[in-house]
C-alpha cells in the first residue's frame, strides 16, 4: 500500500520535522525509513521528550533519539495477531515490513480496537426450550434468562457486534414471541436482526436449510446459550486461510476419573493409574460455515452438527478445528447459570 507521507521521515531529517510531522498526523509518532524504504526506527513523541532531558536539540537528527530495533510484524499478518501482539507489549503503533524490511504498513491500535463492519451474517440459535434449566425457563426462554443483569442472547449479540457483525438471523421455537419482542429488529442494539421459526425441533444446523437468504459469505454459526469471549475475527481469518467448508470451535475440557485406572497388557496388570485427569477438545457449539455446505443438510428434517460433518467429509470437504482459549461456558444446566452469573460479577467476561 502507499503509506501516507505524514507518517514517515527519513534518518536525516531534523527533530523539528519529526515533531512537525507528528503534530500533523496527529499519532504521536513517526516511521523512520532510510532511501530504499527500509524501517530504521520510530520516534514517539515521548521519544523526543526524553532527547530534550538528555540535551537533544530541536535541531538534532532524529536518528539520535529513535528507537532502533521497534517491534515489528511481517507483511500479511492479521489484524487479531497484530492486535494480540500491541496488547502483550503495550503498543500504539506496529510497523508492518516486507521479507527485506522495507515498510508497508503501520497499525495503529486505535483502529484495530475499531470493529471493522464484517460482511459476514451471525446466525445464533435459539431456539431450545431449556428443560434442563426449569423452573428458570417456565416462563422466559433460556436465551432471556439474565446473566449480570443482561439477557445472554444479548451479551452474545454484543460480542459479535463489537467483532464487527452486523446482521444476525436469530432462530427461535420455544416462546419465540418473547424473544423477538425483547429484540425486534435488533435497531435497538445498533444490528439488523431476523429470525427462522421452527415448527418443530431441527437440530443443531437444520435450521440453515431454511434462512431466509443464502449469505454471500461464510458466516458464524452460534448456540444461543454460550457465554464467551471468542476472538471471532481470529477466528474467522483461520477459517478463510484453511479455505474450509466448515470450522468448528474447540474448547479444552477435563474430566477426572474417580477410581483408580487398570492398564492391562493381555492378562498381565502394568499399571494403576490412581484417578487420573483426562483432556479432551469438545465441541464449543461455535462455528465458521462456508455457503457451500449448505446443500448438504437436508430440509425435510432435524440435522445436528455430526452429521453435517460427516456429509461434508464425505463429499471431500475440509473441516478443521480451531482452538478457543479465551472464557467459555455452556450455559446449559442450573448449575452453570449460576456460574455465569458469578463469573460476570468477578469481571470474567470483561
Amino acid at each position: 500500500m502507499a503509506l501516507d507521507a505524514a507518517l514517515v521521515v527519513a534518518p536525516s531529517a531534523s527533530v523539528r520535522e519529526a515533531l512537525e510531522t507528528i503534530t500533523k498526523n496527529s499519532r504521536q509518532a513517526v516511521m523512520v525509513v532510510d532511501g530504499e524504504g527500509r524501517l530504521a526506527g520510530i520516534v514517539t513523541d515521548g521519544d523526543i521528550r526524553r532527547g530534550f532531558l538528555r540535551g537533544i536539540g530541536i535541531d538534532g537528527r532524529v536518528a539520535e533519539l529513535m528507537n532502533r530495533q521497534p517491534t515489528s510484524a511481517a507483511s500479511g499478518t492479521s489484524r487479531a495477531d497484530a492486535l494480540r501482539l500491541m496488547q502483550a507489549r503495550t503498543l500504539r503503533h506496529l510497523p508492518v515490513v516486507d521479507a527485506s524490511g522495507r515498510l508497508v504498513d503501520v497499525m495503529l491500535l486505535d483502529d484495530l480496537l475499531r470493529p471493522v463492519p464484517l460482511p459476514n451474517v451471525a446466525v445464533l440459535m435459539a431456539g431450545g426450550d431449556g428443560r434442563r434449566l426449569r423452573p428458570f425457563t417456565d416462563e422466559l426462554p433460556k436465551p432471556l434468562l439474565r446473566v449480570g443483569g443482561k439477557p445472554l442472547l444479548e451479551i452474545l449479540v454484543e460480542r459479535l457486534r463489537a467483532a464487527g457483525v452486523g446482521r444476525f438471523v436469530v432462530t427461535v421455537r420455544y416462546k419465540s414471541e418473547l424473544i423477538e419482542k425483547h429484540f425486534g429488529d435488533g435497531s435497538r442494539l445498533g444490528v439488523r436482526i431476523r429470525y427462522v421459526r421452527e415448527e418443530q425441533p431441527l437440530g443443531t444446523v437444520g435450521a440453515l436449510a431454511r434462512l431466509p437468504e443464502t449469505p454471500a459469505e461464510p458466516f458464524f454459526l452460534v448456540n444461543g446459550d454460550v457465554l464467551t469471549k471468542c476472538d471471532f475475527l481470529a477466528m474467522l481469518e483461520f477459517h478463510c486461510r484453511h479455505r474450509a467448508a466448515l470450522t468448528v470451535g474447540t474448547v479444552p475440557h477435563t474430566v477426572e476419573v474417580p477410581y483408580g485406572v487398570l492398564h492391562v497388557d493381555g492378562e498381565r496388570l502394568d499399571r494403576v493409574e490412581e484417578k487420573p485427569r483426562l483432556s479432551f477438545d469438545i465441541n464449543a457449539g461455535i462455528y465458521v460455515v462456508d455457503p457451500a455446505a449448505l446443500p448438504l443438510i437436508p430440509r425435510d428434517r432435524a440435522c445436528d452438527a455430526p452429521e453435517l460433518i460427516t456429509a461434508l467429509k464425505q463429499a471431500g470437504c475440509s473441516v478443521v478445528a480451531f482452538p478457543i482459549r479465551e472464557y467459555w461456558l455452556d450455559v446449559g444446566q442450573q448449575g452453570d447459570f449460576h456460574q455465569a452469573n458469578r463469573d460476570v460479577a468477578e469481571g470474567l467476561l470483561d
